[in-house]
């Protein structure tokens, strides 16, 4: 690839596929009304029971609770880290040896073009391209306070094919995407207020995601395969609450059809996307620690 066409495409994925959604301001200032209104309804109800209950020992007790509980889940996450090397193992062993040549009707794809993740959605720590070895070690953490925040989370690996024949082909793509990572989520503990307001959540869901983009037209594009790895949410309550996942994925991921005219190029975007909600709580996806990490060693293209 030309330095001018690689010049081109990175524009292309930052000016279409990493655009933002537009905030909705009017939106977020409701938001942040009811969520003044609930703490102030909270306060009234306090100041009322206050003379007949200990509320101070009683937040007291849901934060030492609370924190004990963190110690746990704590520990599973640390427990996941250490086992990710003999998953790791276990992953890369259901990696099929690819034929070679390929069937004629095949393409196969050995390496990305790009990997990359966008503005608040996950920071890529390290990367490698390389044939049959394309992986990033990535991770995710979001929260927030009193009011409902939702966002996603995105590590996108970018592959830039070119149809080299005089007539329009059904190209069927199909990426091996290999996962090893911990999702968790804590929702904070809210003590008496949880009997007056509806308290903490965090939810999480990670899918991986394939999606075929028309360099032709930056309006024509579909997602042809989409799968849900894992998911964990909790609610926060007096003491407050979390949940956590462990990912171990290998597989192949069939995609549906995509016409490509003659002597057109299409990117193919293998994404692992984390959608993600919090009041008064926090989001992780960890696929960096120890031998935590995301890889797409190939893609299969079917041509027809």
């Amino acid at each position: 690839m030309s330095t001018e066409e690689r010049d081109a495409v990175e524009a292309f994925i930052e000016e279409t596929v990493g655009r933002a959604a537009p905030s909705r301001a009017e939106e977020a200032d409701a938001a942040r009304e009811r969520a003044e209104a609930a703490r102030e309804d909270a306060e009234f109800a306090r100041q009322e029971l206050f003379a007949a209950i200990d509320l101070e020992r009683l937040d007291a007790l849901a934060a030492d609770r609370a924190d004990a509980r963190r110690v746990r889940a704590q520990n599973r996450r640390r427990r996941a880290v250490d086992a990710s090397e003999e998953v790791a193992r276990r992953l890369a062993e259901l990696t099929p040896v690819l034929p070679i040549p390929p069937e004629s009707m095949n393409v196969i794809l050995d390496r990305v073009t790009f990997i990359r993740s966008f503005a608040d959605a996950g920071v890529v720590i390290d990367s490698n391209i390389g044939s049959l070895d394309s992986w990033a070690r990535y991770r995710l953490s979001a929260s927030a306070d009193a009011i409902t925040e939702t966002g996603l989370g995105r590590l996108s690996f970018f592959v830039l094919w070119h149809n080299p024949r005089t007539e329009a082909v059904v190209v069927n793509v199909g990426p091996r995407v290999v996962v090893n990572a911990h999702l968790s989520v804590d929702a904070d503990w809210n003590g008496v207020a949880s009997w007056f307001i509806a308290g903490s959540e965090a939810r999480a869901t990670v899918r991986a995601r394939t999606t075929v983009w028309a360099m032709w037209d930056a309006t024509v594009h579909a997602i042809v395969h989409d799968r849900i790895l894992a998911s964990a949410g909790a609610t926060g309550g007096f003491f407050g609450g979390d949940d956590s996942a462990s990912i171990a994925f290998n597989e192949f991921l069939p995609g549906a059809g995509f016409t490509v005219p003659a002597q057109a190029s299409i990117l193919i975007e293998v994404e692992i996307l984390t959608e993600h909600v919090t009041t008064s709580g926090s989001i992780e996806l960890d696929a960096e620690s120890g031998a935590f990490r995301v890889e797409v060693p190939h893609l299969i293209l079917t041509l027809t």
